[in-house]
């Protein structure tokens, strides 16, 4: 027996249906969760006010064909705190002018070592970590 064209086509969509409500529903809603679990620890740890990152992050479900994708979309500079920041020198064009709250006063420069005192960022893995962690429980 041989099974009719328009079966097996509403058999991948019907897969495809499936695939997307879950991803959108179940698997995308939790990889957000854990993500916001780990950055919250992360900023915990720190002492970072950085909820942005996961008040802004948003969801993305996109079915192209036969694939349906998932992906979230953090707020910019979230791979700062990603993937960490050495210490580094920021050069001005040609004066850096900033607030120094630590001194409580305005400083013009002509460049700084950023992170020189605080080591930089480190990095956080809260979304590397998130992704591990999903496919785990999958």
């Amino acid at each position: 027996m041989e099974l009719d064209q328009a079966f097996e086509d509403d058999l991948r969509e019907a897969l495809l249906d499936d695939a997307e409500q879950k991803a959108r529903d179940e698997i995308g809603p939790r990889l957000k969760q854990i993500a916001q679990e780990n950055w919250k620890a992360y900023a915990s740890r720190h002492n970072y006010e950085i909820d942005h990152i996961w008040e802004d992050a948003e969801l993305v479900v996109d079915r192209d064909g036969d694939a349906v994708s998932i992906r979230i979309e953090w707020p910019g500079l979230t791979a700062l705190f990603e993937w960490g920041v050495d210490p580094h020198t920021i050069d001005g064009n040609p004066l850096l002018h900033f607030y120094y709250d630590r001194i409580g006063q305005w400083i013009t420069t002509e460049s700084v070592n950023w992170g020189s005192e605080t080591g930089g960022i480190p990095e956080s893995r809260a979304i590397r970590d998130a992704i591990d962690q999903l496919e785990g429980e999958l």
